[in-house]
């Protein structure tokens, strides 16, 4: 069903949605505006691979004029999923890049080097300094981002509390992101409390929120801003 600005929420279930949030993941990745084209493939499965494979029931865009204007990807429980993603997915992904499958850019050596211990990852310092009842009161998780033209028309709002509802039905208690300081004010409008935040580099700050399912988000979408939780909010 369409809201009133034309905008259908669903789940992301064909490969066509799939391809169409791996566009729009590079479309968005620097900050809501795009990345160079050449890094668009180990980009978009860096950032979209993982929910494609492990948690696709947990995929959902947004759909206005026949194209995808904006894609919610997420799990319910995010300590099995990365559990789950160690294993199945990260070292596949680090076998197909050391035989060449994909460029061995700043991305790869990145990843690479994460995955290996050899490079403190934001998010994982982050968590570190969270409290424990997070992974209890906040399981959930998710990463969002919308086309530029779609902002500040409801639509992000509109896909999180389909995932919400969604989470709520299953009995998840609450979710949490991890975003930049252009998108933490979007997100506390739609009732996303603080849970801790890390400068990882000078100046440059990550924060961790978390909201229970159930909670009343803030009034209206707010004016038009960054609405990235996933590549687009680092």
């Amino acid at each position: 069903m369409a809201d009133e600005a034309g905008v259908r929420i669903r789940p992301s279930g064909s490969a066509e949605d799939w391809q169409a949030i791996r566009e729009l993941c590079c479309l968005t990745g620097r900050q809501g505006d795009p990345i160079e084209r050449e890094r668009w493939p180990l980009f978009a499965e860096l950032w979209v691979g993982p929910y494609q494979r492990l948690r696709p029931e947990w995929g959902y865009v947004a759909e206005a004029g026949g194209r995808v204007v904006g894609y919610l990807t997420g799990c319910p429980d995010s300590a099995r999923f990365l559990r789950a993603r160690a294993v199945a997915w990260t070292l596949p992904l680090l076998l197909r890049i050391a035989i060449g499958r994909y460029p061995r850019n700043a991305d790869a050596r990145r990843f690479a080097g994460q995955r290996l211990g050899l490079v403190a990852e934001p998010e994982r310092r982050l968590r570190r300094t969270l409290p424990a009842r997070v992974d209890r009161d906040y399981p959930a998780h998710l990463h969002m981002n919308v086309d530029a033209e779609a902002r500040g028309k409801g639509v992000g709002r509109a896909l999180l509390e389909r995932y919400a509802a969604d989470l709520g039905a299953r009995g998840v208690p609450g979710l949490h992101l991890v975003c930049g300081a252009a998108a933490r004010p979007f997100y506390q409008r739609l009732g996303f409390l603080d849970l801790g935040a890390l400068e990882f580099r000078p100046g440059v700050r990550i924060f961790a929120l978390g909201r229970r399912v159930g909670g009343v988000p803030g009034p209206g979408p707010g004016p038009a801003g960054r609405t990235g939780t996933g590549p687009g909010a680092r």
